[in-house]
């Protein structure tokens, strides 16, 4: 009966903290992790950018362009990504490829990639080289954000090359971007290239790697959306994160902007870009609680009797400053965030129940019709590149719809007739035949920038590549009680707290007004 004891009482090993997890739980984690920062949810970037970018409006926050270290997206995004996103992937490429599953690592890579380039295209110089070296990464310092992306090119390489061994375990429904479909892991890889030399075009000649690229032919196509699919479980709640937040009872925050809203209309007195041209998209892209403005519950600083439109200024102090408006407001719809589609009959939204919405709708971070967008634009603005950037832009547009439409089926909502698309289409391809190079340029990006809407870290970099689309300017408009004394930023703050927690932090506090990244030489 005499036995050891001496691993039975071993008591520093825990066996509910395992020293190693296995790769395929780590992939969900680190994906949901990522999605979940930089999208529209409580905790995504994609909050803060889409105010930046004129999408939607809310009191507090970035509203006035206040953008700061303490802004709760760029703090929440920041710490979630450094310390479970990026810290899954890399635990991934290291651990799975010593156990030799390298179709794993493969995609970390490519998800590690990803991320680094969307923080660099926010933040500039970041913690990369050291940013998850063991103790060290407590006070990394902060890498030259020009000398990032040509390592990431580097590691999205690696990535397909790793994919394409074909060695070790397979993922598959663990991978919920993907659902483990390695061909669309290689093509993803390959378009997220493509996107990064377009937004370098101005600083580097991109031409040769672009026309390689576009020549091998496999880019993403239809159905290769680079996305996160939501639920329908409540407990535990998977449902699109923007949803949940926005939908239930209280004091809603975000509003939609009444610039995209005119716009949209052709109501706009600030941008004739698309004057004479109604967007069909606009039941999808938000509903009105209201059917007449003058039913809500306070008094309303924008409202439009013609729809039941509700909403506030950008930077405003307007007579709606203090007032809530959670049942009356114009809330996010069914396209942005898995909403109500808007029937034009009102009703009070909530959760659940008659007035509510899927809540299952993807957070789409690369979706396909962007990659057509992509390259419309390097047609037309890089010397050398071939290709026809009428056409691309053309099947940009369509495929917008055509997202636009395949929600609304599974809503079970009606969707956008072929005549009503193709009217839409062919007044702004008159228009772009019409307009010189920087004309067409601006209907591209301004085009991108409405099929966007739901996620807008890109647009935030579009615009301050290119310039476009046109944004609203609260200290020109005619609108007295809009205004601002900050200037638009180019940049975001970094993570208070991790600065000043960080001995190797920049010691020249950032001004996101003139600290630009190293791509826009503007």
């Amino acid at each position: 009966a005499a036995v050891s004891c001496e691993d039975f009482l071993d008591i520093n090993v825990d066996p509910n903290n395992p020293a190693t997890v296995q790769v395929g739980l780590l992939l969900t984690a680190g994906e949901i992790a990522m999605v979940n920062s930089f999208g529209i949810g409580t905790n995504g970037l994609s909050t803060t950018t889409s105010i930046l970018v004129h999408q939607t409006v809310q009191r507090g926050g970035v509203d006035a362009y206040n953008v700061t270290p303490e802004d709760f997206q760029i703090q929440t995004a920041w710490q979630n990504l450094y310390s479970a996103a990026l810290e899954d992937f890399d635990v991934i490429i290291e651990q799975g490829t010593e156990e030799g599953n390298m179709m794993y690592v493969g995609i970390a890579k490519l998800l590690a990639a990803y991320s680094y380039s969307q923080m660099v295209d926010m933040w500039g110089d970041i913690p990369f080289s050291e940013a998850l070296n063991g103790i060290d990464a407590q006070f990394p310092n902060f890498d030259d954000d020009a000398a990032i992306y040509p390592q990431l090119f580097d590691m999205i390489d690696e990535g397909i090359a790793d994919i394409e061994t074909g060695e070790g375990l397979e993922p598959a429904s663990d991978d919920v971007i993907y659902a483990g479909d390695m061909g669309k892991w290689i093509r993803f890889g390959k378009t997220l290239k493509l996107k990064l030399y377009n937004q370098i075009r101005l600083v580097a000649d991109v031409a040769d790697e672009v026309n390689a690229l576009i020549d091998e032919g496999d880019l993403m196509g239809s159905g290769d959306d680079f996305e996160l699919q939501y639920g329908t479980s409540v407990s535990p709640d998977n449902r699109n994160p923007a949803f949940v937040i926005e939908y239930a009872p209280g004091n809603r925050l975000t509003y939609i902007s009444p610039y995209f809203y005119e716009i949209m209309m052709d109501k706009s007195a600030l941008n004739d870009v698309l004057s004479g041209i109604t967007d069909p998209r606009v039941p999808y892209y938000w509903f009105n609680q209201l059917t007449d403005p003058a039913e809500a519950q306070n008094p309303t600083e924008y409202a439009d009797g013609d729809t039941g439109f509700i909403s506030i200024w950008f930077a405003s102090q307007g007579i709606n400053q203090g007032w809530q408006q959670d049942r009356s407001q114009t809330v996010l719809g069914l396209y942005p965030i898995g909403g109500r589609y808007d029937d034009r009959q009102g009703g009070e939204v909530d959760l659940q129940g008659e007035v509510s919405g899927p809540g299952t709708v993807a957070q789409r971070l690369l979706p396909y019709f962007a990659s057509l967008y992509i390259q419309a634009e390097l047609m037309l603005t890089v010397p050398g590149v071939d290709g026809d950037p009428r056409a691309l832009f053309e099947e940009a547009m369509y495929e917008s719809f055509e997202k636009v439409n395949a929600i609304a089926q599974e809503a079970e909502a009606p969707t956008i007739s072929d005549t009503e698309i193709t009217n839409y289409i062919d007044a702004v391809l008159a228009k772009y035949d019409a307009a010189d190079d920087t004309g067409k340029l601006e209907l591209i990006m301004t085009q991108k920038w409405i099929a966007s809407f739901g996620f807008s870290l890109d647009a935030y970099t579009d615009y301050r590549r290119t310039g476009f689309p046109i944004m609203f300017d609260p200290n020109s408009d005619p609108l007295p009680y809009t205004l601002t004394s900050r200037g638009y930023p180019v940049s975001l703050s970094y993570n208070g707290q991790s600065v000043n927690l960080n001995r190797n932090a920049p010691k020249t506090p950032k001004n996101v007004t003139t600290d630009r990244i190293f791509w826009d030489p503007n």
